[in-house]
C-alpha cells in the first residue's frame, strides 16, 4: 500500500525536508577517540579497513576521518586529498561539500600554515575535537578579521555550528562569509545557508540565496569542479518542493520564457557533465526524469547507489521522485507515462494530483 502521507490533502507532494544531520558512525566514532587518546596506529588501519569496506555512508565518515588524521598529521598533501575525494564522490550531503572545497585550488594557501588555527581548527574537526576546532575557528576569525583567512574562519565555523545542531547560530557566520567572499567559498556559505533558511520556511529567501550559490560555484566563476553538483542537488530540491511559492521562478519564466518544469530541470542539468569529482545520485536521478530525456535507466541506477550508501538517502530520492511528478509526467509521451508508472509502483509511491 502506497505512503500518501507524503502527499498534502489536495494531493500534491509535500516538500522535501531539510537535510538531516550525518552522524558519525559508531564505529568510526570508536577509532577516532583510540587516535585522540594516542592510539594513531591502530585507529588508522581499522578506519581504512572501514573506508574500504564499499560505498557505503560508514565507508564515506571513515575516510573523511583518514582525511582529518592526514590533515592533522601531514596537512593537505596527497594522502589527504586521496580520502576527500573518495569523499566527495559519496552522497553525504555534508561531507561531500566539505570534501570538495577542501579539493579547490582557493583552499591551499590557507592550509599551508601548521601553527595557524584555522588548518588546526579544521583537523580538529574532522577528528571529533568539536571543543578545539571551535575555539579555531574563533581565534582565526578574530586574528584574520577583515582578511579573507577570517572570511574562511566564520564559514567554517557555520558548518560547525551546523554539524554540532545550532543553525541559529549559524546563520550569521555563513551569511558573513557569502556576502565577503566570491567563487567555490560564497558557493559553499550559501549551500549551508540556504539549509538554515528552509528549516526556517523562509523559501523564497532560500532560493535566493541558493541561486546566488548556484551562480557562484560553478566551476566558471570558481574554478573548481566538486562543490557546483552539491549546490546544484540543493537547488533543485527547493525548486522542485516549492515551485509554487518561490518568486524567482516566476521571475524567471517571465523572464526567459521558459515553462516550470524547465526552471525546475536547469540546475540537475547544469551539474550532469560535472562530476569528476563529486557525483552525487540525486542529480542523475533529477535529470532523467525529464520526458524530454524519458532514460529511466540512470534514474534506477541512480536509487540503487543512493540504497546502498543509507537508508536515508534513498528516501531522499524517492521523494525527489515523487517532487518532481508533476513537471515530468506527460499523458502525450507514451514511453514517459508507462516508465513513470513503472518506476511509482516499484518506489511504492502515490499518484499525485
Amino acid at each position: 500500500m502506497t505512503d500518501d502521507t507524503l502527499l498534502d490533502a489536495d494531493r500534491i507532494a509535500l516538500p522535501l525536508p531539510p537535510d538531516p544531520l550525518s552522524p558519525v558512525p559508531e564505529e568510526v566514532e570508536r577509532e577516532l577517540a583510540r587516535y585522540r587518546a594516542g592510539g594513531a596506529a591502530e585507529a588508522k588501519a581499522m578506519l581504512t579497513t572501514i573506508a574500504g569496506a564499499g560505498r557505503t555512508a560508514t565507508a564515506g565518515h571513515a575516510a573523511m576521518a583518514l582525511a582529518g588524521i592526514e590533515l592533522d598529521e601531514n596537512g593537505l598533501g596527497d594522502s589527504c586529498r586521496r580520502w576527500l575525494k573518495q569523499v566527495a564522490a559519496g552522497e553525504d550531503p555534508w561531507l561531500g561539500p566539505l570534501a570538495a572545497v577542501m579539493l579547490a585550488p582557493d583552499i591551499e594557501p590557507f592550509m599551508s600554515q601548521d601553527s595557524d588555527p584555522l588548518p588546526r581548527g579544521l583537523a580538529a574537526q574532522l577528528t571529533g575535537d568539536v571543543d578545539t576546532a571551535r575555539k579555531g575557528f574563533e581565534q582565526a576569525a578574530v586574528v584574520h578579521n577583515d582578511t579573507e583567512t577570517g572570511d574562511l574562519a566564520s564559514l567554517l565555523l557555520g558548518n560547525l555550528l551546523l554539524q554540532s545542531g545550532e543553525p541559529a547560530a549559524a546563520l550569521e557566520p555563513l551569511r558573513y562569509a557569502r556576502e565577503m567572499s566570491g567563487g567555490v567559498f560564497a558557493g559553499y556559505a550559501g549551500y549551508l545557508e540556504g539549509h538554515v533558511l528552509i528549516g526556517q520556511d523562509q523559501k523564497n529567501r532560500a532560493g535566493q540565496v541558493l541561486q546566488h550559490a548556484h551562480r557562484e560555484s560553478h566551476p566558471a566563476r570558481s574554478g573548481s569542479e566538486g562543490l557546483h553538483p552539491w549546490v546544484a542537488v540543493r537547488f533543485g530540491e527547493l525548486l522542485a518542493g516549492d515551485t509554487f511559492a518561490l518568486d524567482l521562478v516566476y521571475d524567471q519564466m517571465e523572464e526567459s520564457g521558459v515553462s516550470e518544469g524547465e526552471v525546475v530541470r536547469e540546475p540537475f542539468e547544469s551539474a550532469l557533465d560535472r562530476k569528476e569529482v563529486s557525483r552525487p545520485a540525486l542529480v542523475d536521478v533529477g535529470f532523467h526524469l525529464f520526458p524530454y530525456t524519458a532514460e529511466f535507466g540512470p534514474v534506477h541506477a541512480g536509487l540503487e547507489r543512493l540504497k546502498t550508501w543509507s537508508g536515508e538517502r534513498y528516501e531522499r530520492g524517492r521523494r525527489l521522485v515523487l517532487a518532481l511528478h508533476t513537471y515530468v509526467e506527460d499523458s502525450r509521451n507514451e514511453q514517459c507515462s508507462r516508465g513513470l508508472a513503472e518506476l511509482r509502483e516499484k518506489l511504492d509511491l502515490p499518484r499525485p494530483r
